[in-house]
């Protein structure tokens, strides 16, 4: 190790550098083989999605379809679709929990439901679930221990 160090240090006669020496542990076919041209994902939405999916995205959304299960079933991540509605000129629903919402949520999750049983009888998320039981002062339950995969 001592050698390595020091053929690439500055003292050295010899002229390596790191980028050589790690050409020369290439094995020798890699080296000699053409390389592929990397293939990149293209990460436009637009040009993934195409015009007629991002048309029918958009009138499906102004219908009143969540941007999370049309970005599901897009294979896109919600922020990204949000992005795309946002840059088509679409005005962005926000989800607005009611304080009748607050009260309920905080009753079921007092009587002992779990956040995930909560996020499904609302439909909404877990931060909006977590916002709302934090708005109404509801102290949390401590986190169950995860279980190991088989």
């Amino acid at each position: 190790m001592a050698g390595i160090i020091d053929l690439l240090s500055n003292n050295s006669d010899v002229a390596f550098t790191p980028d050589g020496l790690r050409k020369l542990a290439e094995p020798r076919e890699s080296r000699e083989a053409p390389s592929k041209p990397t293939e990149f994902q293209i990460h436009r939405l637009s040009a993934r999605l195409g015009a007629e999916q991002i048309d029918d995205v958009v009138r499906r959304y102004r219908a009143g379809e969540s941007a999370r299960s049309l970005a599901t079933e897009s294979g896109v991540a919600p922020s990204a679709l949000l992005r795309l509605l946002r840059e088509r000129n679409v005005v962005v629903r926000q989800q607005v929990v009611t304080s009748e919402q607050d009260q309920t949520m905080a009753r079921d999750y007092g009587a002992g439901m779990t956040m995930a049983e909560l996020e499904e009888k609302h439909g909404l998320s877990h931060g909006a679930v977590l916002r709302a039981l934090h708005r109404m002062g509801v102290e949390m339950r401590a986190k169950a221990p995860r279980r190991k995969g088989n």
